[in-house]
């Protein structure tokens, strides 16, 4: 069987660099709550490696505010 282990440096910065995204992510969508995702984010990735992280990664996925487009002017009305 093979396994695939993640620990030390490299897991710190999947932590940072996935907590990251998620911040930058939720504030562009102006989520009040980017800061806290992040460090749920963070702090799942750490403490229970890889699934826990992509457990939250998943969760955040389903419930970001969903894009809007712009208003465009429809041509020949």
């Amino acid at each position: 069987m093979v396994s695939i282990e993640i620990s030390g440096p490299l897991l710190i910065a999947a932590a940072v660099l996935g907590a990251a995204w998620i911040y930058r992510d939720a504030k562009r969508r102006a989520m009040e709550t980017a800061d806290m995702w992040a460090v749920g984010f963070f702090v799942a990735f750490v403490l229970l490696p890889v699934l826990g992280g992509l457990a939250v990664f998943v969760f955040y996925l389903q419930n970001r505010n969903r894009r809007r487009g712009s208003p465009v002017a429809v041509p020949g009305e």
